[in-house]
């Protein structure tokens, strides 16, 4: 079945969204014979606020959250007890909005400013919400497809940012991807650039001239950390690490060692018109990996290891419409989260059905965890600390 995009966007991307510590020790988590973890709950926020909040972002020195009204853009900085501090509206047609709304998660400059990313460009504030600095890219992104506050905007240091802005290929609608050109954006804070950086690796599948993939299979998770970026492709079962300084390059490829994990099967670029775009549903119920985060120097990754095609179909017998597909394919796809080891072993992670999606992991490692929100109603927003307990 195949959808409109420009129909189904926001309501997909929502969807999507929805799917569902101590200083370093002197041995990393892969040396030791752990065979799962689970989530300890130790404290939780609580923001007394309705409506459909996103959580973005806490400040480095963990006194400050960014969270963001997923239905109207607003902004909002709370502080470490849940009390809202400030709220924020940058998107319209002032001459100094953002656009439309902002691209990706805003995310803390440092513990005083934070930045947003729009198609208009790069934007830093103060808590009192003052402009204090804005710059344009020097291209003009073309935004085929993108995943509403995805976590696609991060910092390395108050100078250098990674974010997801869009193709700098202006062929086709951009909704398939290119073998050729860069993925992501460096942002130079100092001298006000983006530099295109990260192409599909050479050993990917979705670099091979033969074969084309809609955006839904190779669209990007990553997490900067230190000296390099994790990044990881919806379908594609492999960790690249990339060193700051080679930005084009892997410096180590990781094959991750699933149990399953269904992946899609490329199209002949010939028989694809480039200017077309359409969804089929079967292409949401394959593997994904969908968050990347680090935890003591080691990648954890929320994933789903997708349905087979006999799956698939008994999964939406007798559904009828987009929302009723992706309804039916959500109720049987599984969220699971894991610690990578080194060589590509997952180490599960229990989490229990009243928690969601882990957010963010703070400078002290804490884990901040959202809530299952299909299982309770609620009459104000929380957010969960919590650890990881080796079983």
């Amino acid at each position: 079945m195949n959808i409109n995009y420009f129909n189904s966007a926001f309501l997909f991307s929502f969807l999507l969204l929805s799917l569902a510590c101590t200083k370093r020790e002197t041995e990393t988590l892969s040396s030791v014979n752990i065979s799962s973890y689970e989530i300890v709950v130790e404290d939780s926020v609580v923001v007394d606020y309705i409506g459909i909040l996103g959580w973005s972002h806490i400040s480095p020195d963990g006194a400050h959250f960014l969270a963001m009204n997923l239905q109207n853009s607003e902004i909002l900085l709370i502080d470490q007890v849940g009390n809202i501090l400030q709220t924020y509206q940058f998107t319209g047609d002032q001459p100094d909005a953002i656009g439309s709304n902002p691209i990706a998660r805003p995310q803390f400059k440092n513990s005083e400013s934070f930045a947003v990313l729009g198609v208009n460009g790069f934007f830093q504030y103060d808590f009192a919400g003052t402009l204090l600095g804005k710059f344009k890219p020097d291209f003009t992104p073309a935004m085929g497809y993108q995943v509403y506050h995805a976590d696609l905007f991060q910092f390395r240091n108050e100078n250098e940012a990674l974010a997801l802005l869009g193709s700098r290929n202006q062929k086709g609608s951009g909704f398939y991807s290119i073998d050729s050109g860069t993925i992501l954006e460096k942002i130079n804070v100092a001298d006000n650039t983006f530099t295109g950086v990260v192409p599909y690796p050479t050993s990917s599948r979705f670099s091979k001239p033969d074969e084309i993939y809609t955006q839904t299979s190779t669209y990007p998770v990553m997490r900067v950390e230190g000296s390099g970026v994790y990044v990881a492709f919806t379908n594609d079962p492999t960790l690249y690490y990339y060193k700051w300084s080679d930005l084009e390059n892997p410096a180590k490829e990781i094959a991750l060692k699933f149990d399953a994990f269904e992946q899609i099967k490329g199209k002949d670029p010939k028989a694809i018109d480039l200017d077309v775009i359409s969804f089929d549903t079967r292409s949401f119920a394959y593997g994904s990996i969908n968050h990347l985060h680090s935890y003591q120097n080691q990648p954890l990754i929320g994933y789903e290891s997708g349905l087979s095609d006999e799956a698939y179909e008994r999964a939406i017998e007798g559904a009828n419409g987009f929302q009723e597909i992706f309804q039916a394919i959500a109720k049987v796809q599984v969220a699971k989260w894991s610690i990578v080891s080194e060589d590509g072993t997952l180490i599960p992670i229990e989490i229990p059905s009243e928690l969601g999606r882990i957010e963010f992991i703070d400078s002290e490692q804490n884990i901040w965890i959202s809530p299952n929100k299909s299982e309770r109603e609620r009459d104000y927003e929380v957010l969960f600390k919590a650890k990881l307990k080796a079983k």
